[in-house]
């Protein structure tokens, strides 16, 4: 080929196109005799095993605001697959207190009275989140309004006002920056993110600063380990993490600071690795899936200093709607739940969107998307399967398998 026309080619094709990543051959759970890849899910049946064997209440879960469609089949699947609910929107901040000082928990306590209409459990997310504010904010309150009134006040009703049955609450969402280096402290580590209440304007670098240092992260706990239930894990909640890298070290920087700071146990705090990944890196998702060795580390890490990990937001954004990718799709997801299931400090695990229709995830050119376990008409898919196999695996005592996403020619399963 012309040496003009490859540079041309270059050009023209979209970055993810020239970077596609080969999908491997795996080897799963469910393809064992034992298990099927067909017929009635029914995961739930066995997390009463699942919490026998880790010693305490495993809660698998997913996302459900009141405002979802389907509402026969998403009963269904809560009373089937699920024991556990998150809001996705309806406990944001732009929803709980969308008028200064007024809390509105309709929509956040609906999503509690639906886990509690399915005798599932339920968990809150989030208190704070520079993203999905209410039209008040950032507004024109200051450094010290915002540390002394508004970030305390606002974690203190919404705490309070879903009471005590509560698993976790994401008292603080993503303030960590995606360019962290090894030598950052805590404080560095939030200001690399340029997101709001660091500056005053959220997103932009160059806007003045506003709290310039962690007075906002320490009040959000305050107020929330004062109002939450002794059972309740308080967690701190991020993107890209779990990987033997500067961005998860700055996540154990914060918890250490949080818990020096502001006096709160270690083991009422947890991390929240969100976990929305990809089998390859592609449009949008520029960082593909952590290797079940590095996330296995990572909660181990954590376990040492007495924390909690919690699974809180997975999805697997695949490129194509084929079978080797669905196979890929179904190891990496497989793995993620065995890290979780053989941690000792992990109890908590939900899925993001409960169907491809309904995921926040939506197809576009170069990526097929495909990100939850049931399709569009909310048939169960090849991942779901494999998870209900890993479940079953486990409660049946045997131990953790290789890493399957890894491929064939480093993992092969047996039971």
């Amino acid at each position: 080929m012309p040496a003009v026309l490859t540079a041309l080619l270059v050009v023209l094709v979209p970055a993810w196109a020239q970077t596609s990543t080969p999908t491997p051959d795996v080897s799963l759970v469910s393809d064992l005799p034992l298990f099927s890849t067909s017929g009635p899910l029914l995961i739930r049946g066995l997390l009463p095993l699942v919490s026998l064997r880790k010693g305490a209440p495993f809660h698998f879960g997913a996302t459900h605001d009141i405002w979802n469609p389907n509402a026969t089949w998403t009963s269904n699947v809560f009373n089937t697959v699920f024991n556990h609910v998150v809001a996705e929107n309806g406990c944001k901040w732009y929803d709980t207190e969308p008028v200064r000082g007024e809390a509105n928990l309709t929509d956040c306590k609906g999503a509690s009275q639906f886990a509690g209409a399915h005798h599932a459990t339920f968990r809150g997310h989030n208190t704070f989140w520079h993203s999905q504010t209410p039209e008040w904010l950032p507004g024109n309150v200051t450094a010290e309004d915002l540390v002394k009134n508004v970030i305390p006040e606002h974690v203190k009703a919404e705490i309070t006002g879903l009471g005590p049955n509560v698993t976790s609450w994401d008292v603080m969402n993503e303030i960590i920056g995606d360019t962290t280096t090894w030598d950052m402290d805590a404080l560095a580590c939030v200001q690399n993110k340029n997101a709001w209440p660091t500056r005053s304007v959220d997103g932009d670098a160059t806007s003045a600063p506003l709290v310039k240092d962690l007075s906002f992260v320490h009040a959000a706990f305050a107020a929330a380990f004062k109002a939450a239930a002794p059972s309740t894990r308080l967690v701190y909640n991020e993107y890209y993490t779990g990987f033997n890298d500067s961005k998860t070290a700055c996540v154990v920087k914060l918890i250490e600071d949080i818990h020096n700071t502001v006096n709160i146990p270690l083991n009422r705090l947890a991390v929240g690795f969100q976990s929305h990944v990809t089998a390859a890196p592609i449009v949008d998702f520029p960082r593909s899936f952590v290797p079940k060795t590095d996330l296995g580390a990572t909660f181990k890490r954590l376990a040492g200093l007495g924390v909690d990990v919690l699974v809180t937001e997975i999805d697997i954004v695949v490129q194509t709607n084929t079978t080797a990718d669905a196979r890929w799709q179904a190891a990496i997801w497989g793995d993620t739940l065995d890290a979780c299931l053989y941690a000792s400090n992990c109890h908590e695990f939900i899925n993001w969107d409960t169907r491809d229709d309904q995921s926040w995830i939506q197809p576009k050119p170069g990526r097929a998307t495909l990100p939850t376990l049931f399709d569009v008409d909310g048939n169960p898919k090849l991942v779901a399967y494999e998870l209900q196999a890993r479940f079953a695996r486990f409660a049946l005592g045997r131990p953790e398998t290789c890493a399957t996403a890894l491929g064939t020619t480093a993992c092969t399963v047996s039971f």
